[in-house]
């Protein structure tokens, strides 16, 4: 069973590289402060907005400053590792959680569950065929499936709160 201390030493872990640290801070700063435009133009909830933005250059900072290991490298090995779902692991447990700060900051802003769902799921996607190309982390179909599950799960959940609420 997973505990809350092999899931801390795995972010600790990823925060210990400069890169990723760096590229999760500038990320969130610039992305925070465009999601306030972005409210203010659309007519978001600023405050939300603001977090979903945050969120996002979290998101976008953790998958894209990654290193790639040698064994793992395109073209020279297959482009995309094809894995089914598993919460087995605290990096498996991280992916499935990844997306859930973004998606219920981002459907509380919006008030849009399903298009925001929709646009994570294009997002993990996303990500995962651009990582080999830039040579910044894995194509994993495994982190791809935990990424959709947690923000389909966290979209339904915010959509709930909001139902509740009103």
């Amino acid at each position: 069973m997973l505990n809350a201390w092999s899931v801390l030493g795995e972010i600790g872990r990823a925060l210990g590289n400069p890169l990723i640290a760096g590229g999760l801070l500038a990320g969130a700063v610039v992305l925070g402060l465009g999601a306030r435009f972005a409210a203010r133009r659309f007519g978001w909830r600023p405050v939300p907005a603001v977090f979903a933005g945050i969120f996002l250059g979290v998101v976008l900072g953790v998958t894209l400053s990654r290193t790639v290991p040698a064994w793992a490298q395109w073209p020279e090995h297959e482009f995309c590792h094809v894995t089914g779902f598993s919460l087995n692991g605290s990096g498996e447990l991280l992916n499935a959680l990844l997306f859930v700060p973004l998606v219920w900051c981002a459907v509380l802003a919006t008030r849009r569950p399903l298009a925001v769902a929709v646009s994570a799921v294009a997002l993990s996607a996303s990500i995962e065929v651009v990582q080999p190309l830039i040579g910044r982390g894995l194509c994993e179909t495994q982190d791809f499936l935990n990424n959709s599950a947690g923000a389909v799960v966290a979209a339904a959940l915010a959509a709930g709160f909001l139902a509740v609420r009103r």
